[in-house]
């Protein structure tokens, strides 16, 4: 790619733009200001939300126009043991972690700390999940104004870039991130995108990323063959679509017939991620005439 599409990509979207991004957003003088950011990372014990527990967590404010406030870090003390897997992914062991508090014991001036202002995370839904649970089995409910995820973000910014993984993001936008997986040093890094994004006027609060057209746009010209899961998800659809035998399975024969007039391939198996994104839009299509002729036939 020459440079200056290199430049082009990650520079601030007009609004005349925008209507060709996955997804959309306002810009920050069209929507009330927030009360703040509260920036969070958590390093755990796995990654199962519901099951796993946190082990350190970070957290830094910023008041509505991104200028820090305060900070707060600590390490937090599992029920359980922590997985080896997981200290090699962030450092903390048991060792580290035998005289912290438990999370019941931080708790309050956690949720004090986060009140009411917008949560901001790196993969939003996985922190904010890991810290819902936290609370809930303290008896505690959470609820901010509003979330901001900076991973979609920047997904809906820069569709077309290699990954989107924090390292890389902060690479290309200039910021710098020490020791990745930390959770200070993760969460300075986050708050550094997030001021990214208030700089380019944008209100991140408000970011939504359509994620199957996010899909089509980086499938589009992609020659690799479909992933098991998006052959999976053609059948899945299929049956949603009707396409079915009389025992509920999806009729395969039907199936290949749709593929062949979408794609020209007659092996649905042999579909290429830019091909089965095609036939991902032409199932939808079918649902929804026939979610329409289901209406029409209800109001006869």
């Amino acid at each position: 790619m020459p440079v200056q599409l290199v430049l082009d990509l990650f520079a601030p979207v007009p609004r005349a733009e925008r209507e060709s991004l996955p997804g959309h957003m306002h810009d920050r003088v069209d929507v009330p200001p927030p009360t703040g950011y509260a920036v969070f990372d958590c390093e755990t014990t796995g990654t199962d939300v519901a099951g796993d527990e946190i082990v350190s967590l970070a957290l830094i404010q910023l008041d509505r126009d991104g200028r820090e406030e305060s900070r707060y870090t600590v390490l937090v003390r599992p029920s359980e043991p922590i997985p080896e897997e997981a200290t090699a992914v962030h450092g903390i062991s048991d060792g580290d972690v035998e005289q912290a508090p438990r999370f019941a014991q931080i708790a309050g001036e956690l949720l004090a700390r986060l009140g009411n202002a917008v949560f901001v995370a790196h993969n939003a839904s996985f922190d904010l999940g890991m810290l819902h649970h936290a609370f809930a089995r303290e008896g505690i409910v959470y609820q901010p104004g509003a979330v901001a995820c900076t991973l979609e973000a920047f997904r809906l910014l820069e569709p077309l870039a290699e990954n989107h993984r924090l390292q890389s993001i902060c690479d290309r936008r200039g910021v710098v991130l020490a020791d990745a997986h930390d959770a200070m040093n993760d969460v300075c890094a986050t708050a550094a995108l997030l001021r990214v994004l208030l700089d380019e006027g944008i209100a991140p609060e408000t970011v939504e990323l359509d994620h199957a057209a996010y899909m089509r746009l980086r499938s589009r010209g992609d020659s690799r063959p479909a992933s098991e899961p998006q052959i999976r998800r053609v059948f899945g659809l299929a049956r949603s679509a009707g396409l079915v035998l009389p025992d509920g399975t999806a009729d395969r024969e039907h199936v290949a017939a749709l593929v062949l007039r979408v794609t020209g391939v007659t092996d649905v198996d042999a579909l290429t991620r830019a091909q089965v994104q095609d036939v991902y839009d032409a199932l939808e299509e079918l649902i929804a005439e026939q979610a329409e002729l289901t209406a029409a036939v209800a109001s006869a």
